[in-house]
């Protein structure tokens, strides 16, 4: 597999706003698989399902302690990352809105 088509992947890993968020609640410390699912919305199970995405593309990491599973990134780049992605995001956003403002009929 060339680096295009793993980089592809990693990013389809990306491309869900639950997994999404669910790095966000991560990069600031440990989650159990209890406060994510509660801070998410969602039901567990649908968590799961992602949290095994984010797992299986090593953008996660998880550690059990007693019945509580703890999930962290696995390494901050991660979180920047995604905060630069966030940021290019915004900042095209802006630029269509001053565009759009310009071109704007008048009444």
């Amino acid at each position: 597999m060339d680096i295009y088509s793993l980089q592809a992947d990693l990013c389809k890993a990306l491309a869900h706003p639950i997994r999404l968020q669910i790095l966000e609640l991560v990069s600031k410390r440990e989650r159990t698989v209890e406060e994510l699912t509660k801070a998410v919305g969602t039901k567990q199970s649908n968590l799961s399902q992602h949290l095994a995405a984010l797992r299986q593309r090593r953008l996660v990491v998880a550690r059990h302690e007693g019945t509580n599973v703890y999930y962290a990134l696995s390494t901050p780049e991660i979180a920047e990352a995604c905060s630069l992605t966030r940021k290019l995001l915004l900042d095209l956003l802006e630029r269509e809105h001053r565009a759009a403002r310009r071109i704007e009929v008048p009444a």
